[in-house]
């Protein structure tokens, strides 16, 4: 696999974050990363471990709430004790109108644009989930920032976004009641192989799904997979670059031409 120069200095970065953890015998915390960034972090454990590690014994990941995509990886000493959750180093910030009478409809971009515009990284921040809701006539933008925990205090100083006066407070996530929304996706398809329903899910042809696949640019259950021909099960997370997160929902009936009526459910 050809990497970029950006990609071999990570890849070098994670392989520091690895001798370091292995020979101090103490665990070491990467920034949030993509998928893609996690997937040249597993590369760089099978170069040291070969491939015998294992995630939960040499490393562990997390993004502040169970189906994050953006996790802060953490590095493991040999026969260390698993980091718990609450180890992580990770922040959420909630930000929501002040007057839900007179605010704009903000979206993911609106709040990435002017978070990075704090002059904070990339890696310093996780995912960013934004709820809409209906109230006072207008649209009510609510999102929930998860950063890096010394980065809170610039979320929280934030007070405005396009014309929305705005509130910014850290906030424990798992009292949120915060729960993801999808967007359902039904069809019929010859197989369960990854390109037949990745196709379905993204409205293209097998043909498309296929070079998707064999450009890196898919990920399963948190993966790259290159293997086109892998069959989903029920409940597999697969991810494509530009075009978003889906579960693989349910498999229900069986028509008589041998097609199978699918269920994907992408998340919004």
């Amino acid at each position: 696999m050809h990497l970029s120069k950006e990609e071999q200095i990570l890849s070098k970065h994670f392989n520091d974050m690895i001798h370091m953890s292995y020979h101090r015998g103490i665990p070491v915390f990467s920034q949030f990363t993509s998928l893609h960034e996690a997937e040249l972090a597993s590369q760089a454990l099978d170069s040291f471990y070969g491939k015998q590690w294992r995630e939960g014994e040499q490393m562990v990941s997390f993004g502040g709430y169970s189906d994050a995509e953006r996790k802060i990886l953490c590095f493991l000493p040999e026969h260390g004790k698993v980091t718990a959750e609450e180890d992580f180093p990770i922040c959420c910030v909630r930000i929501a109108p002040a007057n839900k009478r007179f605010c704009d409809s903000l979206n993911h971009r609106d709040y990435l644009g002017v978070i990075m515009n704090l002059g904070l990284e990339r890696g310093q921040i996780g995912d960013i989930l934004v709820r809409q809701e209906e109230g006072g006539g207008c649209h009510i933008s609510t999102a929930y920032v998860f950063c890096k925990q010394d980065k809170a205090g610039l979320l929280e100083g934030l007070t405005k976004i396009k014309h929305t006066t705005v509130v910014s407070e850290v906030i424990n996530f798992m009292l949120s009641g915060w729960q993801p929304e999808f967007k359902e996706i039904s069809g019929s398809v010859s197989s369960f192989r990854l390109d037949t329903v990745l196709a379905l899910a993204i409205r293209v042809s097998r043909s498309q799904g296929l070079a998707l696949v064999q450009a890196g640019s898919v990920f399963l259950n948190g993966r790259c997979c290159t293997e086109n021909a892998k069959t989903l099960k029920e409940g597999d997370i697969f991810s494509v670059r530009g075009y978003g997160r889906f579960v693989f929902a349910q498999i229900s009936t069986q028509s008589r031409k041998g097609r199978y009526h699918v269920t994907v459910k992408q998340y919004i």
